[in-house]
């Protein structure tokens, strides 16, 4: 059986070879169209977090074609989702250049489990529901020693789905195709399967998985011809149709200079011009057209694709039509090429370390790039989550659907990820002909804006009449109530820019029309961004990577010396907590509280001693004055309350049948209070006022790093973030030097870095080391 096996492959080959006739050479395109879309990156300090940590990232916001940094968005929309979709986190933060840092609070009050990050700008998520959402995933513990890590499935498990991929996308009759399988468990895992194709009841060719449930065989299809796949536990599955006629192609040959294609067509059909066109990124690079009688060979030189990532290849008939498509990925060495190495191998608690970068082209070249650093205690690595700056850029927004462990195909440490990826692109590709309209981002899909936009409405036809066309002011002002000025146009309109909200940036953004409040009624109307950014994301399909976690080794750090009374690793930070008070409120808020205090003064004090010696106080909280007869009232001057004070309060009702005070008065309630000042709810403060707000950029915030004098303190250290530095970036050398001190926590450390050179190419690394006790 063997031998008869193996002399059908060689027949095969010898039949192909022999069936290949004319060459063609592909030819570049100029003058493109080019594409408006952004792809945004955001790398985080590390994968788990506990709750009351800060999330710190740095986000790549890149031309989607060019994977160059953009300048076009000015502004980075952040929200982080639970399990349930709820959102429980949403800001704003200015990009600049491209690049965008800030940090996120994880909440103390948080549950544990897996939550989702969504970045996205004004050009990278559009009014189109087609198109998927690619999120970034964390996980949120209570203590690391409880990380949640997913139970280990079984290694064996049955194969539950086996999916067959025609390489072009069809077995056509007569055609020598390669055809590519995926096998899935029931829970959509990838699954070893082994097994047998048959035609007509007799075997032709074994089927063996390669890599992640996937395999490929080669097959010379027949029409008249029964198939079906027998697996070695002898349940049996279809096997992929054939057609009477149609156009194939097949990736023959892949050099460093040039991919060679074998384009067929069925026996009998008239001989026909062809043309064949590769795209990278929605962007055509090059096409060449031919004369198909049966078969044809076409060479494509690989010079024509100037960046590494997924080509892809589409064969039009003589009317224009796309009859097959194959993917191709090319030149995985053009990347950035980052060395990152530690002064040492191991270091001692409070030690300090000195970590050296250096950045190369496929050419070994130095290159300037912008890189973003995180070095961090290794049990915070989120295996179940295996995602890089490489792999999401080039291969998970490529492709749709949800990709297993997508970071394989990128580390160079596995030999066989070139030819595994490709098996990837045949079974998980733009498949069947869905060919969908230019990739291009219109602006009529962008429904985002980088500024406040909104509109100011007078309550009062007739005073509207009066203004006529001219410009009115609106006060901009910030969370630090400093103030600024922009011009409502004659139709209500006006825009805050982002320069000024970089300048106001902290929190709220606080709008005044200037108008006189009684006389016009202004009201100010501000176009709404997050909302209407959840509504589209919901209608969205979402995809993410994802980790058979039966292949995940984790040992899990519980040895760690320093740990609070409730179970929870120490912070370097100190938490403050008391009895509930007021509602804290930004210097704006503030100040709108105090001014209120002072104008609206509603609670008095009479000086009329009670029973137990404290003073009454008068309207408050739906309490009345000091019963009537006190020699208080009607008093010559309120004297206004003191907060912290202890106040008796007392209500009473008048009785009688006309309910005059004159008749009598009973008590219906007494009670004692510790005055704490008039509560107002933002609203209230903000109606009164006459302002609306809306969300700025979010504050800054500075990442703490010790320096020599705080490692001679005696507090406990317990960063598990040694040092998150998004800005370095290297010199004309392609160098770059940091130093970081270690903490009390002796463990095995893991540094990563990412970054770009801001042209397209793109680099990742890491390194690790070991912190000991003295």
């Amino acid at each position: 059986m063997e031998m008869r096996l193996c002399n059908v492959r060689l027949l095969f080959f010898f039949f192909l070879c022999l069936l290949v006739g004319h060459t063609l050479t592909c030819h570049s395109q100029e003058g493109t169209v080019p594409e408006f879309r952004e792809l945004v990156y955001l790398q985080t300090d590390k994968g788990i977090y506990e709750t009351g940590e800060d999330l710190w990232f740095k986000t790549y916001v890149m031309d989607a074609q060019s994977l160059a940094l953009s300048e076009r968005s000015k502004t980075l929309f952040v929200e982080m989702l639970n399990a349930r979709d709820s959102i429980v986190w949403q800001e704003k933060y200015p990009v600049l250049s491209g690049i965008a840092a800030g940090h996120i609070y994880v909440d103390k009050d948080l549950k544990e489990g897996d939550y989702r990050i969504h970045a996205y700008t004004r050009f990278s998520f559009l009014n189109d529901t087609l198109r998927p959402v690619y999120l970034k995933k964390i996980r949120v513990v209570k203590s690391i020693a409880y990380k949640g890590t997913n139970s280990p499935q079984e290694e064996s498990r049955p194969v539950a789905r086996l999916s067959f991929f025609p390489e072009g996308g069809d077995l056509i009759d007569g055609i020598p195709t390669k055809v590519a399988f995926k096998a899935l468990d029931a829970k959509g895992m990838p699954a070893k399967v082994a097994g047998r194709l048959q035609e007509n009841g007799k075997e032709i060719v074994r089927l063996e998985t390669v890599h992640d449930g996937m395999g490929f065989v080669f097959i010379l299809p027949r029409k008249e011809s029964s198939y079906k796949v027998v697996l070695s536990d002898g349940r049996e599955f279809p096997f992929a149709e054939v057609t009477a006629s149609g156009l194939s192609i097949h990736l023959r040959k892949q050099t460093d200079e040039y991919l060679e294609f074998h384009l067929s067509q069925s026996k009998g059909t008239a001989t026909q011009t062809v043309k064949l066109e590769g795209r990278m990124r929605g962007k055509l690079c090059c096409m060449a057209t031919g004369t198909l009688r049966e078969r044809l060979k076409v060479r494509i030189p690989l010079k024509e694709f100037t960046m590494q990532g997924i080509a892809e290849f589409t064969l039009y008939n003589a009317d224009g039509q796309p009859m097959a498509e194959r993917l191709v990925y090319v030149h995985p060495e053009r990347k950035l090429h980052i060395e990152l190495n530690t002064d040492s191998a191991r270091y001692f608690t409070r030690g300090k370390g000195k970590l050296n970068v250096k950045v190369t082209d496929e050419a070994g070249k130095p290159v300037q790039a912008h890189l973003g650093l995180s070095i961090f205690d290794g049990a915070y690595q989120n295996e179940l989550n295996p995602e890089n700056m490489l792999s999401y850029c080039l291969l998970s927004t490529e492709i749709k659907g949800n990709i297993h462990n997508p970071a394989y195909y990128f580390d160079g440490n596995n030999k066989d990820r070139l030819s595994a990826l490709d098996l990837l692109l045949l079974t998980q590709g733009w498949r069947r002909y869905v060919w969908e309209k230019a990739d291009t981002a219109m602006l009529a899909d962008c429904f985002l804006s980088d500024e406040i936009r909104g509109r100011q409405i007078l309550g009062k036809k007739k005073k509207r009449k009066e203004l006529g066309n001219g410009e009115q002011l609106l006060q901009v002002s910030g969370p630090n109530a400093e103030n600024r000025f922009v011009l409502i146009d004659s139709l209500g309109k006006f825009v805050v820019p982002t320069d000024l909200m970089l300048g106001l940036r902290g929190g709220y953004v606080y709008l005044k029309p200037m108008l006189d409040k009684d006389e016009y009624k202004p009201s100010v109307i501000v176009e709404e961004t997050f909302g209407k950014a959840d509504s589209l994301r919901k209608s969205c399909q979402s995809y993410f990577p994802y980790m058979n976690p039966s292949q995940v080794l984790s040992e899990l750090q519980i040895d760690y010396p320093i740990i609070s009374q409730d179970s929870s690793i120490l912070l370097s930070e100190i938490t403050v907590t008391g009895k509930k008070g007021r509602v804290f409120r930004d210097k704006m808020m503030g100040r709108l509280d105090s001014l209120a205090q002072i104008s609206i003064g509603v609670a008095w004090d009479c000086g009329c001693s009670s029973y137990d010696g404290t003073t009454y106080l008068n309207d408050y909280k739906g309490y009345s004055h000091h019963p009537i007869g006190c020699p208080c009232i009607p008093p010559k001057k309120k004297i206004p309350p003191v907060i912290g004070k202890r106040y008796a309060l007392i209500k009473y009702e008048p009785v009688g049948k006309k309910g005059g005070w004159n008749d009598g008065w009973i008590v219906t309630a007494m009670d004692h209070v510790i005055y704490q000042g008039e509560e107002f709810t933002e609203e209230e403060l903000l109606r009164m006022n006459n302002l609306w707000r809306v969300k700025g950029y979010y504050g800054t915030r500075e990442f703490y790093q010790p320096d020599e004098l705080d490692m001679q303190s005696p507090m406990p250290d317990a960063r598990n973030v040694l040092l998150w530095k998004p800005d370095i970036v290297t010199d004309e050398k392609g160098e770059a030097e940091v130093e970081f001190f270690c903490s009390d926590i002796n463990t095995s450390f893991v540094g990563v870095m990412e970054g770009t050179d801001g042209l397209g190419n793109l680099g990742t690394s890491q390194c690790e080391f070991r912190v000991l006790k003295p």
